[in-house]
This record gives structure tokens, C-alpha cells and sequence, in this order.
């Protein structure tokens, strides 16, 4: 009498048996079980050399009685199988092209189109049972028109330890595909004949013990190619949450502005044109920036190519202006606008700033003014100088103001001795 543990284990392996019922050709569906060589059971194939390894048990039987479904080179292919918890690869091959489908035993040459063995260390088949047991790829292109057997195969190896412990499930579909080349496809192989069940892909005695996933290839050779065109290509989803776009930071080819340059405080920034007054210079500290200081700013490359800014550059410029700023509260900042004038005009600047020059170059929107920090300091000094109105009556006689110290002097000499209090009138 079986025990409880054997009963489970032998319902397990029936279970994990299974067959292919249905495909869609893009997104249409023939129906269930139809233009499919269904087997008497959903038993796997063993012995490598019968023909059954081509179709199936029966699959070589002509006239198949199937129905034939149209499709075209290039068209989606979906199938769907049994559920199977086998791990194990999915590969599908093509038989043709032949004049009448269902008089083909596929035994013969078949061409691999398609193969999907594992990804990220998940076996086909596991993924798939994560998907209504379905996986689709696409025919190739570059066949020519005819008649085909399309050859699903799933391979479970979970007995693979053991010679000839592989086992083949195997469905045939017959279609009729409409093609644009005449050319064969390459490389090709025979069922039976390729699959030998001492090679490295049917045969796995380490299979439990350190086998590595990655390095598996499945039975049937290289995807072949066809015509002109190329094998078909596997659209399934990933085991793994990969976004099919990775986030990629986009890089001008033009010369970028170095973002130290921004920072410094040896930058002197304008909204479209140099200033001409005092109100210009943010603090004397601005204009007093040494040669040292000024060598000590990285360049930007230095390249006949246009100098652009990025949006989060420009920022940065701007809250670093107000830093600069400190007590004076007249700085000069860059507007949005403005930040957009001067990426537009840059292609006209070469180097934005030589490292140990003292000469910055800045750019407006009509044409690059060379400035050097003298020339602003002079512009500044020469600016108009606001005063307080004084009293006639406190200029001593014959005072000018050409000598500033000489009038002081006589102030204090016609006034020394007075006293003043808070009622006193000026």
C-alpha cells in the first residue's frame, strides 16, 4: 500500500505534466486545441532518438486531420501550455516550408526561431506560471510563404541528474504563414538526431548541487536566421520589476558650463548688459576678488562647440547670487528669462572663464563685453556721488570743495569752541 507521502509525491509529478492547447496569432485566437496535433496524453518524451521527438506521440501521422491557421512573417505569436512546476527552458522551431501542412510528419529539418531559457535566475517556466502558463514571441521575417509546423517544446529538467531524465513536452501547431523572401533559413537540424542524451544541455548531474542557471543553453542550436531578415524575438515579461526605460540623465554634446564657475564668487552676473552705476556691484568685495582667487575657478572646456546650461545650473547661479549679496540688498539676480538669453547667446563665448585669468568674459544678448574688474571698479568710482545738501552758512569764506581735508580743517577752525545742544538750529 502506498504511503501518504508517495501518493502526494506521484500526484505531484502527474500534475506537473502537461500539453499545448491553444495559441493566438496577434491576439487571435483559432480556438482551443485547433490547427494543434494534440497527443493521447500529456506524457513527457523520453528517448531522444524516436520521432516522437519531433511532434509528439502520434504527432508524425499523415494525414493529421488538424486544421491549418494563417499568419504572417513578423506576426506575435502567443502560446499556451498546461501548468508545469518542471523548471526548464521554451523553445519553438519551424518545419517547412511544404506545400500541404498536415502532410508533413515533421520528421526532417527543423530551424530554431525563438528561445527562452531563464532570466535573473528564473527558469521559463516559472515565469510563465506567473502569466496563465502563456509566452509570446514573433515570427521571423524573411521566410517564405507555405505551409509550416510551428514546434512548441518545454524541457523540464528537474530529472536531469539521472540519464535520460529530461523530459520532452512537445505541441505541433500547422500554419500557413505568407512570407516576402524565397531564401531557406539557417542553421538547421534533424529531429530525430540533434538531441543526444548524454549532452550537456539534457544531462545535468550537478543539477541540484551548484548548477548555474546563467550558463544553460537549451537543445536545437542557434536561433536561425531567415532570408534577409532575422529569427524571432521573445516578448515576454521579466521575472524581475526592470522599468523597460531607465531613467537616463540627458547630456548636452555641446561644452557645459562648470557648476564651480557658478559658485564662485568671482562671478559677476548681468541681466542683459553691464551696469554703469555703483548700484551694480553687490559689495566691494566683489571688485576687490584677487588674481588667486580667480585662478583657483575651474574653466569650462575650452572648445569652439556652444556653451549650454541646464535649468538646475542656472538655479544654482542664482542662489548663489544671493549669497554673494550679504549686506547689500541691491544685488543684481538672474532672472528665469535671463538665464535663458544667456544659454541661447553662449555659442558666441569660447572659454567662459581661463583658469589665472583676470579677465572674465560675460556674455549679453546682443554681443560678449569684455569687462576686467579694474574697468568695473572704475565705472564705479566715476558713478555719481550722492551728498547731503549743506548750509551756506557753515562754508567758511573762500572754502572750495576741490580739497575735501582743507575744508575740514577750516571748519573746525571757525567753529571750534562752540557748543551745541538739541534745541541748537544748523
Amino acid at each position: 500500500m502506498l504511503s501518504h507521502v508517495a501518493i502526494a509525491s506521484l500526484l505531484t509529478v502527474v500534475s506537473a505534466h502537461q500539453n499545448f492547447h491553444q495559441f493566438w496569432v496577434n491576439d487571435v485566437t483559432p480556438g482551443y486545441q485547433v490547427a494543434i496535433r494534440m497527443p493521447p496524453s500529456n506524457s513527457p518524451v523520453t528517448d531522444v532518438t524516436s520521432n516522437d521527438i519531433a511532434c509528439n506521440v502520434n504527432g508524425n501521422n499523415v494525414p493529421s486531420g488538424v486544421a491549418t491557421a494563417a499568419a504572417n512573417e513578423g506576426d506575435s505569436i502567443k502560446v499556451q501550455w498546461d501548468s508545469s512546476s518542471h523548471p526548464g527552458p521554451i523553445t519553438h522551431f519551424l518545419f517547412g516550408p511544404v506545400t500541404n501542412a498536415s502532410m508533413a510528419t515533421g520528421v526532417g529539418s527543423w530551424v530554431k526561431i525563438d528561445e527562452f531559457d531563464s532570466d535573473n535566475g528564473t527558469w521559463a517556466n516559472a515565469i510563465m506560471e506567473a502569466q496563465n502558463m502563456t509566452y509570446t514571441f514573433n515570427l521571423p521575417t524573411g521566410l517564405a510563404s507555405g505551409d509550416y509546423l510551428l514546434r512548441s517544446e518545454m524541457l523540464a529538467l528537474h530529472g536531469s541528474q539521472t540519464l535520460g531524465g529530461a523530459q520532452f513536452y512537445i505541441g505541433c501547431a500547422q500554419l500557413t504563414i505568407t512570407g516576402t523572401a524565397g531564401d531557406s533559413c539557417s542553421p538547421s537540424i534533424q529531429l530525430p538526431g540533434a538531441y543526444n542524451k548524454t549532452a550537456d544541455d539534457i544531462y545535468i548531474p550537478n543539477f541540484y548541487n551548484g548548477f548555474d542557471i546563467s550558463t544553460y543553453t537549451a537543445p536545437g542550436g542557434a536561433v536561425a536566421t531567415c532570408g534577409t531578415g532575422s529569427g524571432g524575438a521573445s516578448v515576454v515579461a521579466s521575472s524581475s520589476a526592470v522599468p523597460t526605460s531607465a531613467p537616463v540623465n540627458s547630456v548636452s554634446s555641446e561644452a557645459a558650463v562648470s557648476t564651480s564657475v557658478i559658485a564662485s564668487s568671482s562671478e559677476i552676473a548681468v541681466s542683459s548688459a553691464v551696469p554703469s552705476t555703483s548700484e551694480a556691484v553687490a559689495s566691494s568685495s566683489i571688485l576687490s576678488t584677487s588674481t588667486a582667487n580667480l585662478a583657483a575657478v575651474t574653466s569650462a572646456p575650452s572648445t569652439n562647440g556652444t556653451a549650454s546650461r541646464t535649468k538646475s545650473a542656472c538655479k544654482a547661479k542664482t542662489s548663489s547670487l544671493a549669497a554673494l549679496s550679504g549686506a547689500a540688498s541691491a544685488a543684481p539676480t538672474m532672472s528665469k528669462s535671463a538665464c535663458k538669453n544667456k544659454s541661447k547667446t553662449a555659442s558666441a563665448t569660447k572659454p567662459i572663464l581661463s583658469s589665472g585669468a583676470t579677465q572674465v568674459q560675460i556674455q549679453t544678448s546682443t554681443s560678449a563685453v569684455p569687462t576686467t574688474l579694474q574697468t568695473i571698479a572704475a565705472s564705479t568710482s566715476s558713478a555719481p556721488v550722492s551728498t547731503s545738501t549743506a548750509s551756506a552758512e557753515l562754508v567758511p569764506s573762500g572754502t572750495t570743495l576741490d580739497n575735501l581735508m582743507s575744508w575740514i580743517s577750516s571748519f573746525y577752525s571757525a567753529n571750534k569752541g562752540t557748543s551745541y545742544t538739541g534745541s541748537t538750529s544748523a
